[in-house]
């Protein structure tokens, strides 16, 4: 889980419990914002894998895996190999 997954978290259960402030209202849309980042990051890598399959590129296919696993660990993926 990133930082930013637990900070949504954190922010869901206060409002749960009061109105959020000006400022956690903000950092709630970031986190949000990085949220659809990040998702649609990982879609596309998924969608890639799918076709490195298909295509049996078993290069192309592990360095994707590489990417998944930056993406869950950092947040972002580096710059691609070429």
């Amino acid at each position: 889980m990133l930082a930013v997954h637990q900070r949504l978290a954190e922010l869901y259960m206060l409002s749960m419990a009061r109105p959020l402030t000006k400022d956690e209202k903000t950092e709630q849309k970031h986190c949000l914002q990085a949220n659809a980042l990040y998702c649609w990051e990982m879609a596309r890598l998924n969608n890639e894998s799918l076709l490195a399959a298909d295509t049996q590129d078993l290069a192309w296919q592990q360095e994707i895996v590489a990417q998944m696993a930056e993406l869950r660990t950092k947040g972002k993926v580096g710059k691609r190999r070429k």
